[in-house]
């Protein structure tokens, strides 16, 4: 009975704990993780498809602000930006009239005094929760000199949204904790 107590039943009879480190990928619903001094719940994941090449994107909430952190994997190798939706009408200009008039936006755009060049464009699906047929976007992504990114996405003809973000790395992140059981 004593040697139980301090070095645990090997003998399969109870139930076993087993320890499970948790990556940023491996991430779902409820789970907490550790970002820029916060703690940050995960409150809804999503994915991009992009004609068959896939990101995957975790929305992130502390303290009423909420971002988006997404994953994109190219020959093994994963890359994570870090996002803020913005007010699209923020960007200098109107965007919106350019792209209705011409089918592009703008090569390069103006945000806060920074200016951003345009890096690359895609159209996809995304689909919230990772299933169902998604919902059609097509995706414009900006740079700035000092690294900074911006992303303008237009649902449908009319709808747009805005979203600046920089890259971040997985060490970035710490103490990622599964959602508790609820009872």
């Amino acid at each position: 009975m004593g040697f139980k107590k301090w070095f645990g039943d090997k003998g399969g009879d109870g139930e076993s704990q087993s320890y499970v480190e948790h990556t940023l990928a491996s991430m779902g619903v409820g789970f907490l993780v550790d970002y820029d001094l916060k703690t940050w719940e995960v409150t809804g994941v999503g994915t991009y498809d992009y004609d068959g090449y896939q990101t995957e994107e975790w929305e992130l909430t502390a303290d009423a602000e909420v971002h988006f952190l997404e994953r994109a994997l190219q020959d093994g190798s994963a890359s994570w930006t870090m996002s803020r939706a913005i007010d699209f009408n923020a960007i200098e200009g109107d965007i919106a009239a350019t792209v209705a008039a011409t089918g592009d936006p703008p090569e390069s755009v103006r945000l806060e005094g920074l200016d951003y060049a345009g890096e690359e464009s895609d159209a996809g699906l995304f689909r919230a929760g990772g299933e169902g047929e998604g919902r059609e976007f097509v995706s414009w992504s900006y740079s700035s000199a000092d690294g900074q990114l911006l992303f303008i996405s237009q649902w449908g003809e009319r709808e747009f949204s805005a979203y600046a973000g920089i890259p971040v790395e997985e060490y970035q992140f710490t103490d990622i904790l599964p959602a508790g059981e609820k009872q």
